[in-house]
């Protein structure tokens, strides 16, 4: 009985290599057959993970370049944002250049205009608390400037010199209520004294009943006195007043000038 056990065991190992041996013939005759098999199971089973992993990979892809390409863009409008800036900036300067251009070239028009010697100025200060009375300009002795000279723009006449320095002086706008020109309506030649009053309007006293006024019409400075020379535009009228007890008419006056605006003057230098 022992030794039929031995016997057994050899025949089983014996009939499992054939076994194995046949499996093994199987598949490399038919080997292909089975992994194209396995290979089509496999695919079906791993597409949708497939498919996954590959929108996955592509939507990084593009991620990834919009990243980048949004970057660029960003780079080139940060250039283009400074470029129209500096653009901005030059067309700001020149356009101030052009203004202050016009503004000379009717300075010079308005010095030609008259035989006097002008003196170019610039207003670099108002009177602190009284805006619209007096200013300061960057010219004074040491430039020919004078007390009582007459002070004026392409527009009109400003004022006239009531302080010197060596290199400044204070103005006194035909505003202020201290101020008196001698005023002529340009079309009927009427003669009149302009005055300032507490706005920003002026008065013109002394013409009788029978001057002959109009609104619009130009007031120009007389050329009586010593100070305003004639032919300066002074303002034009804008209220006619009269009253049957009163002397003479109530003339109001809306000045050329802008005087919250002033930036270059005249100083004329009578001969």
């Amino acid at each position: 009985m022992k030794k039929l056990l031995p016997q057994n065991k050899a025949l089983l190992i014996l009939i499992i290599l054939i076994i194995v041996t046949v499996f093994i013939m199987t598949i490399d005759y038919h080997g292909k057959m089975y992994l194209k098999w396995l290979e089509s199971i496999v695919l079906r089973a791993f597409s949708p993970l497939n498919q996954g992993i590959s929108i996955v990979t592509d939507n990084t892809k593009n991620y990834l370049k919009a990243i980048a390409k949004f970057k660029r863009v960003e780079e080139e409008n940060k250039k283009l944002q400074e470029k129209i800036e500096m653009t901005l900036q030059e067309n700001a300067v020149l356009k101030e250049k052009l203004i202050a251009y016009d503004r000379l070239k009717k300075l010079l028009e308005l010095k030609e205009s008259f035989s006097y010697e002008m003196i170019p100025s610039l207003v670099i200060s108002r009177e602190p608390g009284n805006w619209f009375n007096s200013i300061i300009i960057d010219k004074g002795e040491a430039d020919g400037v004078n007390k009582n000279m007459a002070v004026a723009t392409y527009s009109g006449l400003v004022g006239k010199v009531v302080s010197v320095d060596s290199h400044t002086a204070k103005i006194l706008l035909i505003l202020d209520q201290r101020s008196a020109v001698g005023g002529m309506i340009q079309r009927s030649r009427d003669i009149g004294v302009v005055k300032g009053s507490e706005s920003n309007y002026c008065n013109m006293e002394y013409l009788s009943h029978d001057a002959d006024l109009k609104i619009n019409d130009m007031v120009i400075t007389s050329g009586l006195g010593s100070i305003f020379p004639k032919g300066i535009m002074i303002g034009k009228i804008v209220g006619v007043k009269k009253e049957n007890n009163a002397l003479f008419q109530k003339v109001l006056i809306r000045p050329e000038v802008d005087f919250t605006k002033l930036e270059e003057v005249f100083v004329v230098k009578k001969p």
